[in-house]
C-alpha cells in the first residue's frame, strides 16, 4: 500500500513538471512572439516618425517660400482698383483729346 501512495505521488510530480514544462514553453513562445511584434512596431514607428519628419520639412519649406509666391485677395482688389482707375483717365484724356481735335480740325 506504501508503494501505490508513493508511486500515485510520483505521477501527480511528473504531470506537474510537465504542466509546468508546458506553460514554461507556451510563455517563451509567447514572449518571443511578443518581441518579434514589438521589433516590428518600433521599425514601423521609426518609418512613421522619418514621414512625419520628412511633412514637416517640406511644411517649412512652403511656408518659407509662400510669402514669394502668392497674392493676398485684398492686395490683387486693390491693384486692379488702382490699374482700372489708370486705365479711366487714359481713356478720359483720349477721349478729350478726339472730342477737342474734331472741334479744331473742322
Amino acid at each position: 500500500m506504501e508503494g501505490d501512495v508513493l508511486g500515485g505521488l510520483m505521477r501527480w510530480q511528473v504531470g506537474l513538471w510537465l504542466i509546468g514544462a508546458a506553460i514554461g514553453a507556451v510563455v517563451l513562445v509567447a514572449r518571443a512572439f511578443a518581441q518579434r511584434v514589438m521589433r516590428g512596431l518600433d521599425d514601423w514607428m521609426d518609418r512613421v516618425g522619418k514621414d512625419i519628419r520628412r511633412v514637416d520639412d517640406e511644411l517649412a519649406r512652403l511656408r518659407a517660400e509662400l510669402p514669394l509666391h502668392y497674392i493676398r485677395r485684398e492686395d490683387h482688389i486693390r491693384d486692379m482698383a488702382a490699374i482700372t482707375t489708370r486705365l479711366d483717365r487714359i481713356h478720359e484724356m483720349l477721349f478729350l483729346l478726339i472730342k477737342e481735335g474734331r472741334r479744331y480740325g473742322e
